[in-house]
């Protein structure tokens, strides 16, 4: 069935399984003045308004720009690669939604600030030197004018798109609305530094420790392993442990302190999180 675009509208994390193959990133600069972003010994000039797509091998690497210093990023088997953000720029992922003529639409409420304007609609804004890929169309495709889909004529589909700011601002066509809401100097980008990956594990309360060591130790291999056949090793490993964590967490459900709960609940959540990144951004050792 055909579904026609219906603007505006809303938008998981996709992962990949199989053998382990280069990854597709794109690199953006959405600045007026070209970006030189070195990734190991190769440099990549990105000019003024341009975006490059890369591929990169499960690994290690050092990345430097003027921007981000000098950083590791550590790309792992089987991701979904995502976008590569030297110059820390703001980002917002569009959902549309596309309906048939029989479609009951209801509105997708959300909203996204930028420079403290709220602009509704079903948009997420995203930051990050690394943002995981979580849309159908990256920075380089169009959406499409309709899809296809098995659903009955009164359902909806959707997909999503990535936009840097002066791309989304296209995308919405309000240029007099958007002058005045922001001014007579316009968007400007927020000052904003690289966030690291956590390098270990939060505290856990000693009643959680025998099961917590292990999961510590694991974590600590997975951030500096850069073989894609360790990797899988290690995130095959990952599962057991977390699922030990768990049981021993519901058999002292309600016997312990809520503030213990709450850290126990804490160090489950950011070790689980950890394999479902297809990258992390470490300091430079």
């Amino acid at each position: 069935m055909f579904f026609k675009r219906l603007v505006p509208a809303v938008a998981a994390l996709l992962l990949l399984a199989g053998c382990s193959r280069p990854i597709d990133f794109e690199i953006d600069n959405p600045t007026d003045t070209p970006v030189t972003l070195a990734i190991d010994a190769q440099q990549h000039v990105i000019p003024a308004h341009t975006t490059v797509p890369i591929t990169l091998e499960p690994g290690q690497y050092r990345l430097q720009s003027e921007k981000i210093g000098t950083v590791r990023m550590v790309v792992y088997a089987d991701g979904i690669g995502g976008l590569i953000n030297p110059t820390l720029g703001e980002y917002v992922v569009v959902t549309e939604q596309y309906v048939t003529a029989r479609t009951n639409s209801g509105g997708l409420a959300s909203k996204v600030e930028l420079n403290d304007v709220v602009i509704d609609g079903p948009y997420e804004k995203v930051t990050g030197l690394f943002i995981p890929r979580r849309w159908d169309v990256g920075l380089l495709g169009e959406l499409p004018t309709t899809v296809v889909s098995n659903g009955p004529e009164t359902s909806s589909d959707y997909r999503t798109k990535l936009y840097n700011v002066p791309g989304f601002f296209t995308y919405l066509d309000a240029e007099d609305d958007l002058r005045a809401a922001f001014g007579p100097n316009g968007y400007q980008p927020p000052q904003a530094t690289v966030a690291f990956t956590a390098a270990s594990l939060p505290e856990l309360p000693a009643a959680f420790e025998q099961q917590g060591k292990p999961m510590r130790d694991l974590y600590a291999q997975y951030l500096a392993a850069s073989d894609a056949g360790e990797q899988k090793r290690l995130k095959k490993a990952s599962l057991k442990l977390w699922q030990d964590f768990a049981k021993a967490q519901g058999k002292l459900n309600g016997t312990l302190p809520v503030p213990d709960e709450v850290k126990a609940s804490a160090f489950s959540s950011q070790f689980f999180e950890l394999w479902a990144q297809p990258a992390v951004i470490l300091p430079d050792a």
